[in-house]
């Protein structure tokens, strides 16, 4: 059985419509949270991710939006928290408040599990150096799948592997590819898969709707400006 698995679209539709026409052939799409937030395409997001019969689990921005968690004051203005909520048609805001947290999935041999930030909250950064790392207990046949940190990830931890397929909407490790994997759950194989789609065109729409300014300009942000 083969999975793709992605995260982190953030209303940024043809970031996924990208990753979509990209698929190889694969059995089911798993998302492991962050539909909504930052950019405008939500209606169509939940829209798309509900046509292909994606399983997906809520992000922080999801809970965010639904009134899950609370987010930064200070940052609801470049999340769009407010204007998510306001724009979201009534049956993908009911959708979103109904997603759950966490799913698992027996695969063959394989216990995967999917988070979006953490095992015990939805907003933690786990990163490859996190000393959390060592607080989490996986199995030798056990995969963690979390999102979040917008950032492709495959570190062993414990006795199993925890991975993260990166960010489709708003890449943050210096490439503005959108980014997803394939996972074969037979022989546990993953693939980092990198899709170009015209950021400038998202762009130069986003300016046109008054949107902020660091929201666009980290859609295209390269290596060597780092």
């Amino acid at each position: 059985m083969k999975l793709a698995i992605i995260s982190d679209i953030h209303g940024n539709l043809p970031a996924l419509d990208a990753v979509l026409n990209d698929l190889p052939a694969i059995d089911s799409i798993i998302c492991s949270g962050d539909v909504v937030g930052y950019y405008p395409d939500v209606n169509e997001v939940c829209a798309r991710l509900r046509e292909i019969d994606a399983f997906v689990i809520r992000g922080n921005h999801d809970a965010y939006v639904i009134g899950g968690l609370d987010p930064d004051p200070a940052k609801t203005s470049v999340y769009r928290t407010n204007w998510t909520r306001s724009q979201l048609e009534d049956s993908y805001l009911h959708w979103l408040t109904n997603l759950p947290i966490e799913m698992r999935f027996r695969l063959d041999d394989l216990f995967l599990t999917i988070r979006h930030a953490s095992p015990w909250d939805e907003e933690t950064y786990l990163y490859k150096d996190s000393p959390q790392l060592a607080e989490i207990s996986l199995g030798r046949n056990e995969m963690l799948v979390l999102g979040h940190t917008h950032r492709p990830m495959s570190v062993k931890v414990d006795k199993g592997m925890l991975v993260n397929p990166g960010s489709v909407g708003q890449p943050r490790d210096w490439n503005p590819l959108a980014s997803y994997i394939i996972l074969d759950a037979v022989t546990k194989d993953i693939e980092v898969r990198r899709v170009a789609y015209n950021v400038y065109a998202f762009q130069k729409r986003l300016k046109s709707l008054n949107w902020d300014k660091t929201a666009i300009e980290i859609l295209n942000r390269r290596r060597e400006e780092s």
